[in-house]
């Protein structure tokens, strides 16, 4: 993998703060006018999931759905990455980390992981910053959605699930 490449800091910045502003109903029935106004490519579309091209290939992106509600966008900021590129999808990390806080402010939460995670909680929404073995993810998920995860973890960790 010679030519790795990740969305650049301030690009990733401008993104989450769109995101994080973004008004609309998050019903997935007008998810594609948030597509066009993001300049993403629609590659499949079921009722549960619409699968994106946001600029790093195919499944890049995507827009997942309950009962018509979306419950979040993920948004791929990097390429995969194989070992000659893991120090860079750490840097890319913290650069996109750094303006994104300077952006949206200091974040609401830090998760360890894996995967680290830095949160910045809206109102119904947060936006997260993620950290993959391979790449840099862009989500913003409902706190709904978060919430229940949050909790799927716990009680995985604990031996419940």
């Amino acid at each position: 993998m010679g030519n790795w490449r990740a969305l650049p800091a301030g690009e990733a910045a401008d993104l989450a703060g769109a995101l994080h502003t973004l008004d609309w109903s998050w019903a997935i029935d007008d998810a594609p006018a948030v597509i066009e106004k993001f300049g993403w490519q629609i590659l499949s579309s079921r009722p549960r999931r619409i699968m994106l091209d946001i600029g790093f290939g195919p499944d890049s992106g995507a827009i997942r759905a309950k009962d018509g509600q979306v419950t979040g966008i993920e948004l791929q900021l990097s390429d995969f990455a194989d070992a000659d590129h893991d120090a860079e999808v750490g840097t890319a990390f913290d650069d996109i980390a750094a303006a994104i806080a300077g952006r949206l402010g200091a974040p609401t939460a830090r998760v360890a992981g894996p995967p680290p995670q830095i949160r910045w909680a809206g109102a119904r929404a947060t936006v997260v910053l993620e950290r993959s073995a391979a790449s840099v993810w862009l989500y913003l998920l409902t706190n709904a959605r978060l919430a229940a995860d949050d909790r799927n973890i716990a009680l995985d960790e604990q031996g419940l699930l």
